[in-house]
C-alpha cells in the first residue's frame, strides 16, 4: 500500500485535483471490458485450449494493476508470467510422482510470492502473475499431459497480458507524462501556497499551518509514489528520466525546507526588511519564479532565465538582536535560498522537457525509496494467510473433491491478497457473489442457448464485464466478475444447469474459506486494524528518533527504509479508518479520527525533513554540542508513551517546549557573536533543527489530546 499506496488498490490513475474528465470512467470499464472480451473470442477463433485462463489474467491485471499502460510494463508482465511458468513446469518434472512434497513447495513459493507482491513498491502486477501461473499449470496430480497442460495455461496467461497491454496501451491511452506534469505542479503551487503564507503579513493560525502542512505532503507524497511507479515504464518519463529526476528531487528540497518554517515560532515577531536586504524586492522575484515554474510544468510557452538574487544580512541592525531574533532573521534568509536554489533547478529541469532545448542544468537524483519494504507486518500476514488458505482448500480438495477440482485450491489462494486490503467484509463478499450469480444463473439459461452468432456471445461478454468495471471499484469487481466464469464459455457449449449450480457452490465454499481465513490466524475487522497500525506507527516514529540521535552523535547515515515503512503504515492508517462501520465510527468519533490522521501526516512529514536534512544538522557545531548534552533522545519515549497507552494521565516530560528554544539557542551561542556567514548559516541551521525538535513535540502532543478524545469502546464494538 503505498505509502504509498501505498497502497495496491486499483489504480484509476488520475491526479488528487484534476478536473474529472468526462467519461472516464466508462472508458475505463470499456477498455477492460474489450480486453476481456477478446481475451475469449480470439482464442475461441484460434481453436486454443483454456480461454478462462487468459480472461481471469486480464481481470486480474485491470483489478489491481493500473490505468496507465505501456509496452514495457506488458513486458515486464509477460517476464514474471514465464518466470512464473519455469517454476511451475520445474517442480512438475522434479516431483512427478511426490505430489505432497510438490504440493508443500508449492505453497511456499507462492507464499513468498504473495509476500513480494505486498512488499514491492512499484507494478506489482508481475509477482501476482507469477503466482497465476504456478497455481493454475498443476492439473490435480494426473501425470499424464501434465506439462502439456501446464504450458497451455502458461501461454494463455501470457496471452492474456498481451492482449489487456495492447488495448490499454491502443484505445484512449492514458498519458502518463501528463499526469505526472500535473502532479508536479500540483506539489510546486502547494509550496508556493506555503511559501507565500510565510513571508506574509497576515496573523498566523495552527489551523491554517496544518492545512498547508497537510497539502504539502499529500501532494509531494502522491508525486513520489507516482513517480515510483512509472520512471522506468511510462513514456515520455522515461525518455527525459534525468529532468524528472531532478524535478522531483527539487520538489522534495522545497518540502524541506517550508516544513520547518510552518510549525516555525514566532515569525510574525520579526520584521525581515529591516534586517534583510531588498527584502520585497525579493519576495516579488520568487513570486515571478514559482509562476513561471508552474507555466514550463503546464507546457506553456514562457521563458526561463534564472538570476540568482543575493540574499544578506544587514549585520549592523541585527547586533543589536539577542540570539533567539538573530537566529530567525538568518532561518528566514537561508529559506530563502533554500527555496530560491530547489527552484532554479526545478526551473532549469522543467524548461528541458520539450525537447528541444539546448539548454543544460545540473541533473539531481531524488531522495532513495527502497523498492521492497521488508519486516512489514501486514505483508508477512498476507503471506501467511495465504500459505494457510492454500492448505485449507487442499484439505477441502482432497477430503471432499469439490467441484472444479484443483481450480478450486487455485482460485481460493488467488483471491487472498486481493482481500488482504480492500473493505470486502463478509456480509459484502457474500452479496456480491450473489449479485453475480444471480446474472449469471438466468443467463445461463435463458440467454446462452439462444445466442448463434459470435458477435451476439461478444455483445454479451462486454456488457457484463463492463457493469462489472464500470459499478464496482478494483478488487471488489472480481468477485461479481466471477459469475462470468460459472457458465464454462466454450467453442461448443453443452448445457449442463446442475454443473453450473455446482460451481456456484464451489465459489460459495471459496467465499466461506476467505472469511475464515481472514479471521484466522490474524483479525481482518477495521478497528482493530486501525489500533494495531496506529501502535506500529508510533512504535517506528520512536524508533526513527532514536535511529537519528545514534547517526547525529556518531555521525552514521539516516536509513532512508525508516521513512518510507513510516508512510507506508501512515498510507495503511488512512485506509483501515475510511473502512470503519458507521455504527463504530459516529460523527464525534469520526472527527476525531480525521483530526488523528491529520496529527500524524504532520508528525510523518517532520520526521521526514528530520532524517532527509540529517547530513546537514550532523555537521553542525551547534546541534553536535546539544546532542553531546543528550545520552539518550527526548522525542523517541514519547511516540513509544503513544503506542502503549492511549489513556494514560500524562505524557513523560520530554524536557522540550517551545519558549524553551530561546533559552536553548542563548546557552548553546552564548559567546559566539561574530556575524560571519558562517556563523550565519550555523545559527539559521540551529535554530531550524531546533524549531523542528519543536514541532515534532507539538505533533506528539496533539496526537496524545485526540486519542484521549475518541470513544474506544464504541470502536471495539464486535459486528459481523
Amino acid at each position: 500500500m503505498s505509502a504509498t499506496e501505498a497502497s495496491h488498490s486499483n489504480a484509476e490513475e488520475v491526479t488528487a485535483t484534476r478536473a474529472p474528465v468526462p467519461g472516464i470512467k466508462s472508458r475505463y470499464a470499456a477498455k477492460t471490458a474489450l480486453s476481456l472480451t477478446l481475451a475469449y473470442l480470439i482464442p475461441f477463433a484460434m481453436g486454443w485450449p483454456q480461454p478462462q485462463t487468459a480472461a481471469i489474467t486480464v481481470m486480474l491485471i485491470a483489478a489491481t494493476g493500473q490505468l496507465s499502460e505501456s509496452l514495457q510494463k506488458g513486458v515486464l508482465r509477460v517476464i514474471g508470467t514465464v518466470v512464473g511458468a519455469v517454476l511451475g513446469l520445474s517442480l512438475i518434472a522434479l516431483l512427478p510422482q511426490d505430489r505432497l512434497l510438490y504440493l508443500l513447495l508449492l505453497s511456499v513459493i507462492v507464499s513468498f510470492i504473495y509476500y513480494l507482491y505486498s512488499a514491492y513498491q512499484g507494478d506489482n502486477t508481475l509477482f501476482m502473475l507469477a503466482a497465476v501461473v504456478m497455481l493454475m499449470i498443476f492439473n490435480g496430480g494426473d501425470a499424464e499431459g501434465a506439462f502439456i497442460y501446464g504450458v497451455d495455461r502458461a501461454f494463455m496467461t501470457a496471452f492474456g497480458v498481451l492482449i489487456y497491454t495492447l488495448v490499454a496501451s491502443l484505445l484512449w491511452p492514458v498519458k502518463v507524462v501528463d499526469n505526472t506534469r500535473e502532479m508536479a505542479r500540483n506539489t510546486l503551487d502547494a509550496a508556493a501556497a506555503a511559501c507565500r503564507y510565510l513571508v506574509g503579513s497576515d496573523a498566523k493560525n495552527a489551523e491554517q499551518e496544518q492545512a498547508l502542512l497537510g497539502e504539502l505532503r499529500n501532494r509531494l507524497n502522491a508525486l513520489q509514489v507516482h513517480f515510483l511507479q512509472v520512471k522506468h515504464s511510462a513514456d515520455g518519463v522515461t525518455d527525459y528520466l534525468p529532468e524528472w529526476n531532478t524535478i522531483v528531487s527539487a520538489c522534495e528540497a522545497l518540502e524541506d525546507a517550508l516544513v520547518p518554517a510552518l510549525h516555525g515560532t514566532g515569525h510574525t515577531a520579526i520584521d525581515a526588511n529591516h534586517y534583510i536586504a531588498n527584502y520585497s524586492g525579493l519576495i516579488v522575484h520568487l513570486e515571478s519564479q514559482f509562476a513561471t515554474a508552474s507555466a514550463l510544468l503546464n507546457e506553456e510557452t514562457v521563458a526561463w532565465r534564472y538570476e540568482k538574487p543575493p540574499i544578506t544580512i544587514d549585520t549592523g541592525a541585527a547586533r543589536s538582536l539577542g540570539p533567539g531574533e538573530r537566529a530567525r532573521v538568518a532561518a528566514r534568509a537561508d529559506l530563502l535560498r533554500n527555496v530560491f536554489t530547489a527552484l532554479e533547478s526545478l526551473g532549469s529541469a522543467a524548461s528541458c522537457l520539450d525537447g528541444a532545448s539546448t539548454k543544460t542544468f545540473e541533473a539531481r537524483v531524488p531522495r532513495s525509496n527502497p523498492t521492497f519494504i521488508w519486516r512489514d507486518r501486514d505483508s508477512i500476514r498476507t503471506a501467511v494467510r495465504a500459505f494457510v488458505m492454500f492448505w485449507l482448500a487442499t484439505t477441502v480438495w482432497i477430503l471432499f473433491n469439490p467441484p472444479g477440482g484443483f481450480v478450486f485450491v487455485a482460485m481460493a489462494t488467488l483471491l487472498v491478497p486481493l482481500v488482504s486490503y480492500t473493505p470486502v467484509t463478509p456480509k459484502l463478499l457474500f452479496i456480491l457473489f450473489t449479485l453475480g450469480f444471480a446474472v449469471a444463473l438466468p443467463a445461463y439459461i435463458l440467454l446462452l442457448p439462444q445466442l448463434t452468432h459470435w458477435l451476439q456471445l461478444a455483445a454479451f461478454i462486454f456488457c457484463y464485464a463492463f457493469v462489472g468495471f464500470f459499478v464496482f471499484k478494483g478488487p471488489i469487481a472480481i468477485f461479481f466478475l466471477l459469475g462470468l466464469f460459472t457458465m464454462g464459455l466454450q467453442n461448443t457449449m453443452s448445457y449442463h444447469v446442475d454443473g453450473l449450480l455446482l460451481l456456484i457452490v464451489m465459489f460459495y465454499l471459496i467465499c466461506t474459506l476467505l472469511i475464515v481465513v481472514m479471521h484466522l490466524p490474524f483479525t481482518s475487522r477495521p478497528h482493530q486494524l486501525f489500533e494495531q497500525t496506529l501502535e506500529s506507527f508510533y512504535r517506528e516514529c520512536a524508533r526513527t528518533l532514536r535511529h537519528h540521535h545514534r547517526a547525529i552523535r556518531q555521525h552514521k547515515k539516516n536509513r532512508s527504509d525508516l521513512v518510507a515503512r513510516g508512510n507506508l503504515l501512515l498510507a495503511r492508517l488512512h485506509q483501515w479508518s475510511a473502512m470503519l462501520e458507521p455504527a463504530q465510527a459516529s460523527a464525534a468519533n469520526q472527527q476525531h479520527i480525521a483530526a488523528l490522521n491529520n496529527a500524524c501526516d504532520a508528525l510523518q512529514v517532520q520526521l521526514q525533513v528530520l532524517v532527509r536534512r540529517s547530513a546537514e544538522f550532523s555537521e553542525n557545531a551547534y546541534i553536535q554540542s546539544l546532542h553531546r548534552q543528550q545520552e539518550a533522545p527526548i522525542l523517541a519515549p514519547l511516540c513509544t508513551a503513544l503506542a502503549t497507552q492511549h489513556s494514560a494521565a500524562s505524557l513523560p516530560d520530554s524536557g522540550i517546549a517551545r519558549e524553551s528554544v530561546n533559552a536553548r539557542l542563548q546557552a548553546i551561542t552564548e559567546g559566539h557573536r561574530n556575524d560571519t556567514a558562517e556563523t550565519q548559516q550555523s545559527l539559521a541551521t540551529f535554530y531550524v533543527y531546533l524549531n523542528l525538535q519543536a514541532a515534532i513535540l507539538d505533533s506528539i502532543h496533539r496526537c496524545y489530546e485526540i486519542l484521549g478524545l475518541l470513544n474506544w469502546q464504541q470502536l471495539r464494538e464486535k459486528r459481523f
